[in-house]
């Protein structure tokens, strides 16, 4: 049984959404109106089973969608979704929450990321997330640790899309004190971060989150906030720990960690420029060390 896109995840999303907005009933209720089996809205609000376009239409009808544009881009996404992107591919050998994640950071505009013990995905030299992996998994077959890296060398094609991907990041500053790989691997990774900060200061934007603030009491965790192109999808919150990861869709709970995240970047964390003056001094150890 073929999984579902991450982008028919989305579309579901969007319907369901739709359906909370106004006085239109439970899913049983608008199935049998519609002439449908009772649980298709439900497999299809969670992204379990795709729709045609004109039981879409339909839907959209059913709800009272007028605005031409929102009808247009609920229907392309519809048909995006049935393009099985890399990310599908890649879900024998990743968790589905993680391949998912691929497909939404593929689309996404803008990403947030609150990182408190390693440097952002993104960012990682191969050396260095190579030995995140080991450490990680130490079990792991050398084929399997090359898919992995390869994966992730292949997710920083958002910074090559046409419209790329603009990335925030908040890095505590504990981070660059933590020795990963040896003193070698970690010169290269920090070189690494100051040319992307410097070569693309529209796109990849570091602040460094100082040891002294006392916002490290706010945060449990690593968490990223993906939003989106189109004003009528939903930012959503990635959590990812060592043993689980999960996506948060509610939006009392989204807006939460994105407040969060402001406050971390505005206020308590170093000015773009003083971050990095910071790493390149983290950086002018390893070399002494190296």
């Amino acid at each position: 049984m073929l999984q579902p896109t991450a982008r028919q995840v989305r579309l579901g999303s969007i319907l369901r959404g739709m359906r909370d907005e106004g006085p239109h009933g439970s899913q049983g209720a608008i199935c049998s109106e519609l002439g449908w089996p009772e649980s298709k809205l439900s497999r299809v609000e969670s992204g379990r089973l795709g729709i045609s376009e004109s039981d879409l239409e339909l839907l959209l009808d059913r709800y009272d969608v007028k605005d031409r544009s929102l009808r247009g881009y609920v229907v392309d996404l519809r048909r995006r979704g049935n393009i099985r992107g890399w990310e599908t591919r890649v879900r024998s050998e990743v968790s589905a929450p993680y391949a998912d994640f691929i497909g939404y950071e593929s689309d996404a505009a803008e990403m947030y990321n609150a990182q408190t013990t390693l440097i952002p995905g993104l960012l990682q030299t191969r050396d260095y997330a190579a030995a995140v992996i080991g450490q990680q998994t130490p079990d792991m077959s050398e084929g399997e640790r090359h898919e992995r890296l390869d994966i992730r060398d292949k997710r920083r094609e958002v910074f090559d899309r046409p419209h790329s991907l603009v990335f925030w990041g908040v890095i505590s500053e504990s981070v660059f004190r933590h020795v990963i790989g040896g003193p070698e691997v970690m010169a290269r990774q920090l070189e690494y971060l100051l040319s992307q900060a410097k070569d693309y200061p529209s796109t990849i934007n570091i602040h460094v989150l100082p040891e002294e603030s006392e916002s490290h009491g706010a945060l449990f965790g690593p968490f990223v906030v993906l939003s989106f192109p189109q004003r009528w999808e939903p930012d959503i919150v990635y959590l990812e720990g060592f043993t689980s990861t999960k996506f948060l869709e509610d939006t009392e709970q989204v807006q939460e960690y994105s407040r969060l995240f402001r406050r971390l970047m505005m206020t308590d964390s170093l000015r773009g420029p003083e971050s990095l003056t910071l790493i390149e001094r983290y950086l002018d150890d390893y070399r002494k060390d190296g």
